[in-house]
Formats: structure tokens, C-alpha cells, sequence
């Protein structure tokens, strides 16, 4: 594992549970209209590439009750919170090199993770490695969005308060280079990954100013950088923050309207 991934890696490990409880709840729903459209009920081997804490395992396992069901992620400590709540067929792995054989499985899922490789052409070509001929990949990334309601009041209170930048590599943050159909079909063919079907829908969440700075303080780029704050630095900024929210809100501002990718790919062999 290259040293970005590894650090992506650390940083998702430590903040699993602040993940569980905060972000899971907004982004686990939106994978669902994948399910839809992969060949759930005949498939006998199905990878979870980047399972996280394992949320979408499942909802795969209600839909294909005779495959075998693996989940890969780098992160060992997100594993570890996906073993907790009782999930198996768990392995830590880089979604680069898949030590995994050959044409074994009917389907793949890449959810909400793409974005994080390095080299997401590498990682879709050990995708196609692991399939079978004709054998289904579904990917959802995020399309346009701006980011959930108060982002950009955060960077800003952040800037003033002299936050060290956010320490993660842009290069495990590749999200412009897939928000678009056009854009995930240029990674998908050269991969060996055929397209089936790309699709988009907007989803619509309402938050809370509670919601919002428990969410942002627990993970993300807003965690990533309070940190180098003092404690007293830390929470005048917050204060900050809830002010200025309290202003936004009061013109109905505080929803997030994400538009999502979805796309489905044939595996190609040779």
C-alpha cells in the first residue's frame, strides 16, 4: 500500500465510530438503487470492494442468499467495526492489488470509494481481473455536489482561526475526476469494464446545526483540521460556526442535495 492509501487508511480506522454514527446514516441509503440493477439473486461469489463497516453487506446477502459474500477494505479499523456487528467474509486489502484469484466473481460493488484510489484505472483493472466473463461491476460515486450545508463556513472560520490545510493528499480525493458519465466511462473502458447503464439521482437530506457540527467535528475535513487547533482556538471556531449556521438556517438552508452516480460495467475478458 502506497503511502497516501495508508494514510486514508489510518485516518478511516480511527474515526470508524465517529463514521457509524454520523455519516453512515446519510450516505448507507443512497447505495441502495444500485442493488436494483446487478444479478443479485444468481450470483455465487460477490466482492464488496472498500466494505467499509460493512453497510451494504446485508442488503447484498438478503438479495443473493446462495453467493459467497467477501468485503475488502484497507482500513482494518472500519473491519474491525464491520466484525462487531456481526458481519463476516472480511479482508484487509488495497483495491490496487487484489490478492484474490482470477474469474471467480459474478459481481462487484465500488461504493462511494473509487475516489479514494490513487490509481482508480489500476484498481478497475484488478476489478476486471477478479471477474468472470460477463460478470457484473455497479459503482456509485458522488456527481455534483457541493457538500453538506455549513462546509464552507467551517473552511472559513477554519482559515481565520489559522487551522493547519487538510492534511490528506488530494490524490485519495479524486472526486472531479469521476462526477460525471463521460468521465466514469473513460475509466471504465480502458479497465475492460464494458458499460451496462450510468444513471444519476438527486437525494435531499435536512440537518440540524447539532447534526451538522457533530457530523463535521467527528469526520472529515473539518476533523482533519480542528485538531491543530488549541482547545479554546477549537471551540471559539465552533461558536463561529453555530452562529452562522443559525443565520443560514433561517432561510431554509440547511439541506443537502447531492446529486449521486450510479453505473453498471460487463467484464470483458480477455
Amino acid at each position: 500500500m502506497n503511502a497516501p492509501s495508508a494514510a486514508l487508511a489510518a485516518e478511516y480506522s480511527a474515526k470508524a465510530d465517529a463514521y457509524i454514527e454520523h455519516w453512515l446514516p446519510v450516505i448507507g441509503p443512497m447505495a441502495l438503487p444500485l442493488l436494483d440493477h446487478l444479478p443479485l439473486a444468481s450470483a455465487q461469489h460477490i466482492l464488496d470492494i472498500g466494505t467499509g463497516t460493512g453497510a451494504l453487506l446485508p442488503h447484498l446477502a438478503a438479495r443473493a442468499p446462495a453467493a459467497r459474500i467477501v468485503g475488502i477494505d484497507p482500513a482494518l479499523g472500519m473491519l474491525q467495526a464491520a466484525w462487531r456487528q456481526g458481519h463476516r467474509g472480511l479482508i484487509g486489502m488495497d483495491a490496487q492489488w487484489l490478492a484474490l484469484k482470477s474469474d471467480l466473481f459474478d459481481v462487484g460493488t465500488l461504493v462511494f470509494m473509487l475516489f479514494h484510489v490513487p490509481d482508480p484505472l489500476a484498481a478497475l483493472r484488478e476489478v476486471r481481473r477478479v471477474m468472470r466473463s460477463g460478470g457484473v461491476v455497479g459503482i456509485v460515486t458522488w456527481g455534483q455536489d457541493e457538500g453538506m450545508p455549513g462546509l464552507k463556513i467551517w473552511k472559513e472560520e477554519l482559515d481565520r482561526m489559522g487551522a493547519a490545510p487538510d492534511p490528506r493528499d488530494p490524490i485519495v480525493m479524486q472526486q472531479q475526476r469521476m462526477d460525471t458519465a463521460d468521465k466514469l466511462a473513460a475509466l471504465l473502458l480502458p479497465a475492460g469494464l464494458l458499460i451496462d447503464r450510468t444513471w444519476s439521482q438527486v437525494f435531499e437530506s435536512h440537518w440540524t446545526i447539532d447534526e451538522i457540527v457533530a457530523t463535521q467535528r467527528g469526520c472529515g475535513l473539518t476533523a482533519r483540521r480542528i485538531g491543530s487547533l488549541s482547545a479554546p482556538d477549537a471551540a471559539e471556531c465552533e461558536a463561529r460556526v453555530r452562529r452562522r449556521l443559525t443565520e443560514l438556517g433561517s432561510g431554509g438552508a440547511l439541506i443537502h442535495r447531492p446529486e449521486i452516480l450510479f453505473a453498471t460495467a460487463i467484464s470483458a475478458w480477455p
